[in-house]
């Protein structure tokens, strides 16, 4: 029941959007024509028609975007460990991680095709660039954030600063653990699509791409809603895994993650 009430209100939303967007309503609201804004049924039927070439190209997306974000977080979390352990390095390193965070996607594109070439490889260096940064300055916080009281209670047992790192800084950093996890599904598939417009032959970044420049804009759609459905599905099997790994957390008993 309590799946249903969360599930329910953005369900409603999305049939409300969806049958004024049918009945074109926004057309006529933003003095558009069908051919630049496609009707949902338009996009169903490209989704019919054009199936298997659709599912091919989200399978490559969804490679190129599983293995930069499982490379980019888990190299975020390793990096996170020395900027809180090591103050020298933390001085050297946190002001390049962050900056390295506030550069945009479409000035990486470019350069990594330049540097790993057309295949998948670039992609997955886009998606490891845009995810590596969040995981670590968002690890690297709830590292440094363990009570301090915790922290005095083991050093009271001899615990030595491995101890401190394993027992108690590790599991109360996984709910900023998760936070990042769950902010880079979307940095993700954002990287590989965008990475697949500028060089590629497949992905749902390339065939987007193609529908855009020749006005195919039901097909152009529907890669955008795969693309939704991707990230929605992704979230929440995240989510899943969330509750199960730090059930105690006060987000997961309250009901909130």
């Amino acid at each position: 029941m309590a799946v249903a009430r969360r599930a329910l209100p953005p369900l409603l939303v999305a049939v409300t959007v969806v049958a004024l967007w049918e009945a074109g309503t926004f057309h006529r609201l933003l003095g558009v024509e069908t051919y630049t804004l496609a009707y949902p049924s338009a996009i169903v039927r490209a989704l019919a028609d054009d199936w298997p070439s659709l599912l091919m190209h989200t399978r490559v997306t969804l490679t190129e975007a599983m293995a930069g974000y499982a490379l980019g977080s888990l190299s975020g979390f390793v990096l996170a460990v020395p900027l809180c352990e090591l103050p020298p390095v933390r001085r050297a390193l946190l002001p390049l991680v962050s900056g390295l965070a506030s550069m945009p996607v479409i000035a990486l594109a470019p350069l990594m095709v330049l540097y790993f070439g057309f295949g998948v490889l670039s992609k997955i260096a886009v998606v490891v660039l845009m995810t590596l940064p969040p995981m670590a300055i968002t690890a690297f916080k709830g590292l440094s954030s363990a009570d301090r009281h915790l922290q005095d209670v083991l050093a009271s047992f001899a615990a030595g600063r491995p101890d401190l790192l394993i027992k108690l800084r590790l599991p109360w950093s996984l709910p900023f653990v998760f936070t990042a996890l769950k902010l880079n599904v979307t940095l993700s598939l954002i990287g590989a699509i965008i990475a697949e417009f500028f060089a590629a032959r497949q992905g749902l970044g390339f065939r987007m791409s193609y529908a855009l420049d020749t006005f195919d804009m039901p097909v152009a759609w529907a890669t955008m809603l795969i693309a939704a459905v991707l990230g929605v599905v992704w979230y929440q099997v995240v989510v899943g895994v969330e509750r199960m790994a730090i059930p105690w957390h006060v987000s997961i008993r309250s009901g909130s993650a």
